[in-house]
């Protein structure tokens, strides 16, 4: 992949896009009137859980809480589901089986709380007190830090105690097929030591010490971990398989030394990790591996990167000096350093579901929220191609988890007065609805035929859905 030069930049931001058509329109129905945030819909699109009613915790010290409903989004009074959820990530979350957890009236300090389990056909109930993290697994089957100790939940049933689990506050679930459950626990001195349950029974063994951020790939086949972690110092990433087999190595293999970030590529045991990190200026070194089989290292001074799914390209953002001082974000296959430039100050980019494109923003306004929508293949540019332009003006946007030729764009207003939100089908644009609830905007379901966000007004907000032709 040749790399891209300042003119051949400059030229694909000039390239055609496709327009705003016209000022976009309600296209909405209204399933709820009131005040609504962090919108989530269930993994079949037929349902929609969402925050209302937040206000200040009780007491000082004491976190905001709000109240947790969920509704058909066909239709429907909406149910109740649990109050005092904080609005924040990991506070509730759907589950394969269609069923909803929710972890309410956290402790600041501790940040456990209690979790109560809601499904279609049952009543919201608790399921434990003082949980601090939670993850589910193939068949329903949830995972749970509860009072220092590690439970498991399968479904129809009462949680059960893993053995050795005590003093575990963080927890994870192998994606399916896999059943091993792995846990950050405090030990001796209160170092954070990793946990692992092979077949998510039995007795955890310890595997890795110091441990500040821990992962399964994506096939549940590995774990890796960055250990060795102290005050001033990056730990080294490690990697162990989970189910050995016959005679193979059951000790973890170091990757790297002094890393930052890491991510497994979806559906891969392909690693891309940040080494040489420096936490000052979150910077370091790219390089991407599969574990036990050597590295490629694909650029200095990265700041942020993306693994496509498949593990064949990785897109990160490299600051360079050449010339002048820019930030470039970059293109690579992760099995060599071939890196091309697609654009300068990129403002967020992420890789489709299948791995063929990635989208990203840039040539941003002044102000740096208003920018180009562009999509490039994910496997490079060819001499003669150039980035396409989707469309100008996008502070945000979002692809329908099972396309990659559907996107939720929300449009920047000079009045200030929220988003206005369209929907991009492949081929145009289809306007939505005006004076949007910015970042509120989600796909029903993976095939990206239905949307919802919340909209109305400052003085009537609602939540609309609508279908997307």
């Amino acid at each position: 992949m040749r790399t891209r030069t300042t003119l051949a930049a400059a030229a694909a931001l000039l390239a055609a896009c496709t327009p705003r058509s016209a000022p976009p329109v309600t296209a909405g129905t209204r399933i709820f009137d009131g005040q609504a945030q962090a919108l989530a819909p269930s993994p079949d699109g037929s349902r929609l859980a969402w925050l209302t009613g937040c206000g200040p915790g009780e007491g000082p010290g004491r976190p905001s809480g709000c109240t947790l409903l969920v509704a058909p989004v066909g239709g429907g009074a909406p149910v109740r589901v649990a109050e005092g959820i904080a609005p924040a990530a990991g506070s509730f979350a759907w589950m394969t089986d269609g069923a909803l957890l929710a972890l309410a009236r956290r402790d600041p300090a501790t940040g456990a709380g209690d979790l109560f389990r809601w499904s279609p056909v049952a009543e919201a109930r608790l399921l434990a007190p003082r949980v601090t993290s939670f993850a589910t697994g193939a068949g329903g089957r949830l995972v749970m830090a509860s009072g220092g100790e590690v439970l498991v939940v399968a479904p129809g049933a009462d949680p059960t105690r893993l053995t050795g689990g005590t003093g575990a506050f963080e927890v994870a679930v192998a994606p399916a097929p896999g059943r091993a459950v792995a846990a950050r626990a405090r030990g001796a001195g209160g170092s954070p030591v990793l946990l692992l349950w092979r077949n998510g029974a039995g007795e955890g063994v310890a595997v890795a010490r110091d441990v500040g951020s821990f992962a399964f790939s994506s096939d549940g086949a590995w774990l890796a971990a960055v250990a060795g972690v102290a005050p001033g110092t990056e730990g080294s990433l490690l990697a162990l398989r989970v189910e050995p087999g016959p005679g193979g190595r059951a000790e973890p293999v170091r990757v790297a030394r002094g890393v930052g970030p890491f991510r497994w590529a979806e559906g891969g045991a392909r690693l891309a990790w940040l080494e040489g990190f420096d936490p000052r200026a979150h910077a370091g070194r790219l390089a991407s591996g599969v574990p036990g089989e050597g590295a490629v290292a694909l650029g200095d001074r990265v700041t942020s990167f993306e693994i496509a799914p498949g593990g064949l390209q990785v897109a990160f953002v490299r600051h360079v000096t050449q010339g002048g001082y820019a930030a470039n974000l970059d293109l690579s296959p992760t099995a060599a350093a071939e890196p091309g430039t697609l654009a300068q100050d990129p403002a967020g980019f992420t890789f489709s579901p299948d791995g063929r494109w990635l989208w990203y923003r840039a040539g941003c306004a002044p102000s740096g929220d208003a920018c180009a929508l562009f999509r490039a293949p994910a496997a490079g540019l060819g001499p003669s191609q150039a980035p396409t332009r989707i469309a100008d003006g996008v502070v945000a946007f979002s692809l329908a988890p099972g396309s990659s030729d559907r996107a939720l764009l929300a449009f920047g207003r000079r009045d200030g007065a929220g988003v206005d939100l369209s929907a991009w089908t492949g081929a145009r644009l289809v306007p939505l609805d005006t004076r949007v609830s910015p970042s509120s905007a989600v796909w029903l379901g993976p095939d990206g035929r239905r949307a919802a966000w919340v909209g109305g007004s400052a003085e009537r907000p609602a939540i609309l859905v609508a279908d997307v032709p």
